[in-house]
């Protein structure tokens, strides 16, 4: 479990291809989370998302840069 706590702080999804930085780790119930800010643009208009992962999920969609 160590190692998947070092995650990098700078991501991209890999459905869409938008980039994401991590900017909160907490955990829950002993189970580790991430918030994630996740930058989008469509056409000339840019939109931030805000999400919350489990550490398992955010391995499994996205990237490190």
């Amino acid at each position: 479990m160590n190692a998947k706590t070092n995650l990098k702080d700078h991501l991209i999804c890999l459905k869409t291809g938008a980039k994401a930085k991590i900017i909160n780790r907490f955990q829950h119930e002993n189970i580790s989370y991430v918030k994630v800010s996740i930058n989008m643009q469509f056409q000339n208009s840019y939109f931030q998302i805000l999400k919350t992962f489990t550490i398992d999920e955010i391995t499994k969609q996205f990237n490190y840069q």
